[in-house]
């Protein structure tokens, strides 16, 4: 890593992009013709691309990491993590979700989905979308970038035909590449998100399932009960059902390693692990909406799209004004920006219990709790000089916003709060880390 970095100290702008997508969508094929690499493409419906590799483009100027199939028959666990070592690898510009274009135009949309789903965990800009083998389908490029966009949100897509000339292959690329890279660190907790590892269990699908359904329920519950709640009342209410909501899911990995006896000692520990993130996940997306409004509350009028980590001090920051340039860890944003929730009416906040039983929500008022300004406002951050873009992304689905506008890291763990989880949770970590280590880049073609 030392050569990479030595390498990148004149040119740290480099575009860097990798590739995912499943076995046989045009990976390989799209990295011969960008790098002039060969030998890597094949028409197997096993992959041929076992490891991952970052090539430079044949002019030098972006470096592209071919990737295993995600959806291989074979050593789905191993594929993964080498994916997750190429998204960690260096400072990333864009994941391209590769797809194949398909008679119907609906089967491209439905294969985007689990992709779509899965990598919502990065932020929106890193993720664009390449459709392949559009010679072999009657519809316009504009027609399938139309309904991605409708469906998913994603705005960078490029279309690619079979006798396309590399040099436009390569413009078109990188013209969806205009932000500067951002480091990307995966640890097991952001892999168990973006990689379902999980296998077909019915027993255990079939014990998710309920579990799922249950707070499905209670969730829909909380829906109709809240009607009965107004203006304050209904943000103290909101941010306490949050708070129940995330407890709620950590007593449900635990009983469900108890009741299945998942240990993470033995050769089972993988797909332990990626039973309780299945769970997890699921769980997760049902109080997805519950976590907007409540950070809505906390920012008026900026949604948080990004949110990055203090290097020294690790407060969690959010930005609403400025650029991506050095600033001091502590600066507010202006007074016009930044929402002052904390007037009177907002120091004194209601507190709510919760209990799901037989089917039904009970909610009953638990008191109140009085809060001073200093609790609300006043000095943050260490005053030690940061950079926006070198600092670490936090997840912003994992970030709570409290009542007065400050973010903390409340993060969801996908693996239960034990000792032998945890031990597993650092073994995954490590391996890759190792997968990272493990890729090397060439020297840039002159």
């Amino acid at each position: 890593m030392d050569h990479l970095k030595r390498l990148f100290r004149s040119a740290p702008k480099t575009p860097y992009i990798v590739m995912v997508g499943n076995v046989g969508t045009g990976k390989s094929t799209i990295v011969e013709k960008l790098t002039g690499e060969h030998g890597r493409s094949s028409d197997q419906a096993t992959s041929m691309t076992l490891t991952s590799e970052p090539f430079w483009s044949f002019d030098g100027s972006i470096v592209i990491a071919d990737t295993p199939g995600c959806n291989a028959m074979d050593n789905k666990m191993d594929h993964s993590q080498w994916i997750a070592g190429a998204i960690s690898f260096m400072p990333l510009s864009k994941v391209f979700i590769i797809v194949k274009a398909e008679v119907r135009i609906d089967t491209v949309i439905s294969t985007l989905r689990y992709y779509s789903d899965r990598l919502m965990e990065l932020p929106e800009h890193l993720i664009g979308v390449l459709v392949t083998h559009m010679d072999t389908v009657t519809y316009s490029n504009k027609e399938v970038k139309d309904r991605i966009q409708k469906a998913y949100g994603i705005d960078d897509i490029v279309c690619t035909y079979w006798g396309d000339d590399r040099d436009q292959l390569l413009s078109n690329i990188k013209s969806v590449c205009k932000r500067d890279p951002e480091r990307i660190a995966v640890d097991s907790n952001l892999f168990l998100k973006l990689f379902d590892i999980s296998e077909c269990n019915r027993r255990t699908i079939s014990y998710i399932n309920r579990k799922v359904e249950s707070f499905k329920n209670a969730k829909k519950e909380f829906d109709r009960m809240r009607d009965h709640y107004k203006g304050k009342d209904l943000v103290d209410i909101l941010f306490e059902f949050q708070a129940w909501m995330l407890e709620w899911i950590e007593a449900m990995q635990k009983e469900m390693c108890e009741e299945l006896e998942f240990t993470f000692m033995t050769a089972s520990a993988p797909k332990e692990a990626g039973f309780c993130a299945l769970l997890t996940n699921q769980l997760r997306l049902v109080m997805y909406d519950i976590r907007v409004e409540t950070e809505q509350y906390a920012v008026s009028g900026h949604g948080v799209m990004e949110a990055r980590e203090c290097t020294y001090c690790k407060l969690v920051w959010i930005k609403v004004e400025g650029c991506t340039g050095s600033t001091t860890c502590g600066n507010r944003p202006s007074s016009s920006l930044l929402m002052d929730t904390r007037d009177s009416t907002f120091l004194e906040v209601g507190l709510y219990s919760f209990c799901w039983k037989d089917g039904r929500l009970q909610i009953a008022p638990a008191g109140k709790r009085k809060l001073s300004r200093e609790q609300t406002g006043g000095q943050f951050g260490c005053g030690k000089t940061i950079k926006w873009t070198e600092m670490k992304l936090v997840d912003t689905s994992v970030l709570t916003a409290d009542k007065h506008g400050a973010y903390k890291l409340d993060e969801i763990k996908m693996l239960p709060n034990t000792q032998p989880a945890g031990w597993y949770d650092s073994k995954l970590t490590g391996d890759i880390d190792i997968k990272k280590q493990s890729m090397k880049l060439g020297e840039r073609p002159q």
